[in-house]
């Protein structure tokens, strides 16, 4: 894998795990202060940060589909006169709305593929790490396009699955992969005017750098954590599992992944990546659709000539 398409899958299981949040961590959202997974909750904030530059003036009314903890809302009520967030799990909203009290900020519980709202409400909408979350993405789009206003934008990311490991591909809460091509068909299909870009690494930062040193020396021991692994398989589970701290530590990979690894994938930032255009190379998307298509009108009945 290339360093543009950099995608980590480093042996994290989607399960639930300890964060500074009472939401806790299970793969389904990020959450603000986790340190283990710090490096996809910057990921997931630069796509707030690239919306709220694609802003070219600020929108009235804002809607936010999936709001999850809320820190994407927070960022966007910087930028727009009013945001609505909203989540399908009520405890999300609960806790959104106990941490982030900006006054121009709705926080809502709705289903984002029923969307409470009555026609051309909002001047922008977003979903972010939302949409392969539904099982009628199409559904999901349609509803969009309703709520938001004629020339309105709609702002969306979503993982790359061709270039996804194979962590992120079976990942239990995902229920819709997309590629570039598949999310601009989506896309194309309810807007007029759709750009698919991709969100790379900023490849002179000094941070990222030093993740991609550190994940070369990772790599360089992975053969040796294989090995460890092939000779305990032959042994029965119990003895296996008593032998295996020492094994690894013998081997010179007692903690996996390797904790300088780990600690240089968690020093990046937010401002560490970038919006660039070659989509297919990228380990997430980004669509910027703007212009809802019209809904068609039924063709009105002609009644035949010469009828009675």
């Amino acid at each position: 894998m290339t360093p543009s398409m950099h995608a980590h899958d480093h042996d994290h299981a989607h399960t639930d795990v300890d964060g500074t949040s009472p939401l806790g961590f299970t793969g389904e959202r990020v959450i603000p202060g986790d340190p283990k997974w710090a490096w996809c909750f910057q990921a997931h904030l630069f796509g707030y940060h690239d919306l709220a530059r694609r802003l070219t003036s600020q929108p009235r009314r804002l809607l936010e589909i999936g709001c999850g903890e809320g820190y994407g809302a927070s960022v966007l009520s910087q930028h727009a006169g009013h945001v609505v967030a909203g989540d399908v799990a009520a405890d999300a909203v609960a806790h959104a709305r106990e941490k982030y009290h900006a006054p121009n900020i709705s926080w809502v519980v709705f289903d984002a593929q029923k969307l409470p709202f009555a026609d051309g409400v909002f001047d922008a909408t977003c979903s972010l790490q939302v949409i392969e979350h539904f099982p009628d993405a199409e559904a999901h789009l349609a509803g969009v396009v309703r709520v938001t206003k004629p020339g309105g934008l709609h702002y969306v990311t979503t993982p790359n699955i061709d270039n996804m490991g194979s962590a992120e591909k079976d990942n239990p809460f995902h229920l819709r992969d997309f590629n570039a091509k598949d999310l601009r068909a989506a896309l194309e299909a309810r807007f007029e005017n759709v750009a698919v870009e991709g969100m790379f690494y900023v490849e002179d930062s000094p941070r990222y750098r030093r993740m991609i040193e550190a994940e070369a020396n990772e790599e360089r021991m992975r053969p040796k954590l294989r090995r460890v692994e092939e000779r305990l398989a032959k042994l029965p589970g119990a003895v296996r599992v008593r032998l295996r701290p020492l094994a690894r530590k013998l081997a010179g990979v007692a903690a996996w992944p390797l904790p300088e690894a780990e600690q240089a994938r968690n020093a990046i930032i937010a401002a560490d990546f970038r919006a660039g255009p070659d989509a297919d190379a990228s380990f997430c998307l980004i669509g910027v659709a703007r212009t809802p298509r019209a809904k068609k009108k039924p063709a009105a009945s002609r009644r035949p000539r010469g009828g009675r």
